[in-house]
């Protein structure tokens, strides 16, 4: 009786254990499906947020480029000015120097071609003071010519060397003033020049006229 009421219960058994094991792949499909659902999700999600990190970095690199190159910009523009500034600084300082330089140049010029036209007239003053010394001198030796031969003749007066030495004392005290004019520190340099010329012709004549006062002596 117990053996044919338990025969039965091992088909039933078997169902049970089989529909268990259905249930459970059932349940295991719906689980992997759902992890595949969830897993493409995820990868969804995951490449959605590397291109937004993407975005927001060249974002971001767009915005660090764009200030650097403002910056840069900006601080070129300053440098730029600032050189400029120096530069036209410099140049006005040059172009006074110049200006400058070209008035004193100019005034260089109109004194030397002032001092150029005194020079000139001295010279020419000067040509005429030699020329007309050359001829007092000349007068002067033809003078002593004659008192050599005043004072040669026989019976030559003592009146007549009297003559030719006061002529001797005149000259000299000429020859005096003129060396105390030509030392003088404040006289002209043409002035010195012609008093020099006057001087060596008074110095000439006094020889001469010295001459004349020994060879009478001698006689």
């Amino acid at each position: 009786m117990d053996t044919t009421s338990k025969a039965p219960q091992g088909p039933r058994a078997t169902e049970r254990v089989v529909e268990a094991l259905a249930t459970l792949a059932a349940l295991l499909d719906r689980a992997i499906n759902e992890v595949k659902t969830l897993d493409s999700d995820f990868q969804e999600r995951l490449l959605q947020a590397v291109h937004e990190t993407e975005v927001s970095l060249q974002s971001q690199a767009a915005h660090h480029v764009d200030a650097a190159v403002e910056e840069t910009r900006s601080k070129l523009e300053t440098q730029v000015k600032t050189k400029i500034e120096e530069m036209a600084r410099e140049w006005e300082v040059e172009r006074t120097r110049l200006n400058n330089e070209i008035t004193r140049l100019t005034q260089a010029a109109a004194q030397w071609e002032t001092e150029r036209t005194r020079l000139t007239t001295e010279l020419e003053d000067l040509a005429r003071v030699q020329a007309a010394t050359q001829a007092e001198a000349e007068r002067a030796f033809a003078a002593a010519k004659a008192s050599t031969v005043l004072i040669s003749k026989p019976g030559a007066s003592n009146a007549e060397q009297d003559t030719v030495m006061k002529e001797m004392e005149r000259v000299d005290l000429l020859i005096k003033e003129i060396t105390v004019l030509i030392e003088d520190p404040s006289t002209e340099l043409a002035a010195v020049i012609r008093k020099n010329v006057e001087r060596a012709e008074l110095e000439s004549y006094l020889k001469g006229l010295r001459f004349v006062l020994n060879g009478a002596a001698r006689k």
